[in-house]
């Protein structure tokens, strides 16, 4: 019988292939002059963008960074909402960054510019950016203080500059660093702990002490409410759950932790009431939802 014949063995049989490198010193030579040009080709790439990038970076110094057309003519320093900062003057910014005024918008770094306005007591964030030809835009997000904290035991005195802290809407405690904080913080009140432990008020921190946030609650509730002599001239944290308040003209009510709105509405009430009876409430307890006791002067 005749053997048949497959295409696989055909494959097989073109597949055999004979590999062959030969070598002299001519091919030699020419190998090297070919690795040669390829590495001088890739030096001249090289050594152009090396040119390239200082000849931009040269061109971006004379055409910006020392042109004087782009000089610091104005420093915009405005909230979110396009208003004029409140606490951030012209003067504080200049002399809390270190800023050189007879520079270029493009010889500052804005990102440093930024991280050192961020590290102010006042300031939650901050963005810089260039207006052309000359102008800074500073947009902050300032801290706005409700109160100050005092702790006996931590040693933070109420109203100090020095040892004191504010404290923002957020609970933030921060320090009272320049005279336009202070200006608004010695109209503030004061929330009072006779104890916490260290790393419950800390500065740039919100409070981690329990009473002191609820008695936060408290003074917000009462700007709230009230306005001129019955606002709240400071706030005591007693125990874990009841808290004393004594407002501006003297009176002296006491609340719970829980259930602010209903006792800061019966307050309201009683002081209605009294004004119309031509008296004035001395002290209060307005803890109990019937017959509370009232004082008056």
């Amino acid at each position: 019988m005749f053997s048949r014949r497959t295409s696989a063995r055909t494959r097989k049989s073109r597949q055999r292939m004979l590999h062959l490198k030969v070598s002299s010193p001519r091919i030699m030579f020419f190998d090297f002059v070919k690795f040669c040009a390829r590495f001088m080709k890739l030096g001249i790439a090289i050594l152009l963008m090396v040119g390239l990038g200082i000849g931009l970076s040269f061109g971006w110094q004379k055409l910006f960074v020392e042109n004087s057309e782009f000089e610091i003519a104005d420093v915009k320093i405005l909230t979110p909402e396009g208003e004029n900062a409140r606490f951030l003057t012209h003067h504080r910014f200049v002399s809390k960054t270190g800023i050189d005024l007879e520079k270029t918008i493009f010889a500052i770094d804005t990102d440093e510019l930024q991280t050192a306005i961020e590290a102010l007591p006042e300031i939650k964030t901050a963005k810089v950016s260039r207006r052309l030809p000359g102008v800074l835009k500073i947009e902050v997000e300032e801290r706005h203080p409700v109160a100050w904290v005092a702790c006996r035991s931590l040693q933070i005195k109420e109203r100090d500059r020095e040892s004191g802290f504010l404290v923002d809407e957020d609970g933030t405690a921060f320090r009272c660093d320049s005279g336009e904080l202070w200006k608004v913080g010695e109209k503030l009140p004061v929330v009072m702990v006779q104890s916490a432990e260290r790393g419950q008020i800390e500065d740039g921190r919100s409070i981690e002490h329990e009473g002191l946030n609820f008695a936060l609650e408290l003074v917000k509730r009462a700007n709230e409410k009230f306005e001129g002599v019955e606002r709240p001239a400071w706030v005591v944290v007693k125990d874990e759950i009841m808290l004393e308040m004594k407002t501006l003209n003297g009176i002296l009510a006491t609340f719970s932790y829980y259930d602010q709105e209903r006792q800061m509405h019966n307050l309201e009430r009683l002081v209605s009431h009294a004004e119309l009876q031509g008296k004035s409430l001395a002290k209060v307890n307005l803890i109990p939802r019937r017959f509370v006791p009232i004082h008056y002067r």
